[in-house]
């Protein structure tokens, strides 16, 4: 096995290889940091990265069963490379990125979820991050009927079986999960980095969240309220008024629109004044 076959560290290769294929949503979040950090140095993330994919490929061969094989891959994940939760007061926004996680083992659920899943893809088990009541996790499926479900922060892995007398429905009840994947998980990783951003004051970071948010998913009324809000910040009311009068027209029944209605208010009289 062999690690893809492009070079990680030129941003031209995502513009030309768009339209073909897109690479691993990992590969799409790292190079994302170079987005709001223009200075940073991301070869040292993908070494370590390809470093890992390097050992997982030797595991791989020295075990066929797939169920060792995973308890393996955990162990070495927690034990060996030991990836966990932060304990120190670090910003979210640093946990909450790839690079920051695999320099410094430590992350949010969401990177750790993202990072895992991809280590164990890398070994050809079906796996991918899910979303279980809102908790971020990994699911790991060994057949259609039966797998596992593991918690990222700290390993810990339930199994499930459906019942063959078990219609669909009832399965779907069962097994309450949303599986996401690629595009997803790369926009579950900008939403989440945009409210990171927000909660530290970083409203430039942020803006440039929603912005590539927008360039997968269009114009979408709740990135436009949201890039709205941030341009505000950002000290450009007229940009601001029309991003959030689109949410207005577009969500005329969101339970915020009195709110975002007032924001306009605000926007449009502080304009009349600073033009009289």
């Amino acid at each position: 096995m062999t690690t893809l076959g492009f070079d990680e560290h030129d941003d031209s290769y995502f513009d030309e290889a768009y339209d073909d294929f897109l690479p691993p949503a990992i590969y799409r979040c790292i190079q994302a940091e170079s987005k709001w950090d223009p200075q940073i140095d991301l070869t040292p993330s993908y070494e370590i990265l390809t470093s890992f994919e390097q050992e997982i490929d030797a595991l791989c061969l020295q075990t066929s069963d797939e169920h060792v094989r995973l308890d393996k891959l955990l162990d070495r994940f927690y034990s060996e490379w030991l990836f966990s939760a932060s304990s120190l007061k670090v910003p979210e926004y640093k946990l909450n990125c790839i690079s920051y996680t695999l320099t410094m083992r430590s992350g949010s659920p969401t990177t750790l979820a993202i990072l895992l899943s991809h280590f164990l893809q890398h070994a050809k088990l079906d796996a991918c991050v899910s979303i279980t009541q809102g908790d971020i996790g990994i699911h790991v499926a060994m057949s259609d009927e039966e797998g596992y479900t593991i918690e990222p922060s700290s390993g810990q892995q339930s199994w499930y079986i459906i019942p063959e007398n078990v219609d669909e429905d009832n399965a779907q009840e069962q097994e309450p999960l949303e599986l996401i994947f690629d595009d997803e998980v790369y926009k579950l990783f900008l939403a989440q980095q945009k409210w990171s951003f927000i909660s530290e004051n970083k409203f430039g970071h942020a803006l440039n969240c929603v912005e590539m948010l927008m360039d997968i998913i269009g114009d979408d009324p709740y990135e436009r309220r949201d890039r709205g809000y941030l341009l505000n910040q950002l000290g450009c009311p007229k940009m601001a008024r029309d991003d959030l009068q689109f949410f207005v027209d577009e969500c005329p029944d969101d339970p915020a629109i009195e709110i975002i209605q007032h924001q306009i208010e605000e926007l449009e009289d502080n304009n009349n004044k600073t033009h009289h």
